[in-house]
């Protein structure tokens, strides 16, 4: 198995992705939809939308969510892990929503669990109990700008302090637009040895 993947999420630094060959390709929620090629789905969110996407599977992806209520057939199944600590006093900065989302620094040692947070955040800790050392991100942008298949996201801004918080346990870099950990552009993240 490499030791490398791309996750794809739906931001705007997606737009024209092509996965390239041999690596590795988890998509998030919605990428899922357009993306040619995947080998892994993940979600964290338990959506109508992700549902159904759980419920009408592509064939050769292999599924993953974490936080279902119920099990759903052929889904691989992962316990979401949150956490609130104390409310930050800076109401709305990233801090904040880390604390608003509960989200869990670092990624989970217990290959049963995933740390809360984010779906993409979710795949980086799904990358890392299937045993890869090089992820990089497409379409994780943490901006409110709209997805690719339509719609926005909350509030992204504590993005950078999750991912960055993941360095000491994978290399992950942006290919995209998200700040906080580093960034390269795909071409030079694919010629890395």
């Amino acid at each position: 198995m490499s030791r490398r993947a791309i996750i794809v999420a739906s931001g705007p630094s997606a737009k024209n992705f092509t996965p390239p060959p041999g690596i590795t390709i988890i998509a998030v929620n919605g990428a899922i939809d357009w993306l040619p090629r995947v080998d892994h789905f993940f979600t964290l969110d338990p959506s109508a939308a992700n549902l159904a996407r759980l419920h009408s599977r592509r064939d050769g992806v292999i599924y993953h969510a974490a936080g279902l209520k119920s099990a759903v057939p052929e889904v691989l199944a992962y316990r979401r892990l949150a956490r609130r600590g104390q409310e930050p006093r800076e109401k709305g900065s990233p801090a904040w929503w880390l604390w608003r989302w509960s989200a869990v620094c670092g990624l989970s040692e217990n290959k049963n669990a995933i740390h809360s947070g984010n779906s993409a955040y979710g795949a980086l800790g799904l990358a890392y109990h299937l045993g890869f050392k090089e992820v990089a991100l497409i379409g994780v942008d943490a901006t409110n700008q709209p997805r690719i298949e339509g719609g926005r996201s909350n509030n992204l801004s504590h993005l950078p302090l999750l991912f960055a918080s993941a360095r000491p346990q994978i290399d992950v870099v942006s290919c995209g637009e998200l700040t906080g950990i580093p960034q390269m552009s795909l071409e030079a993240w694919c010629r890395r040895s």
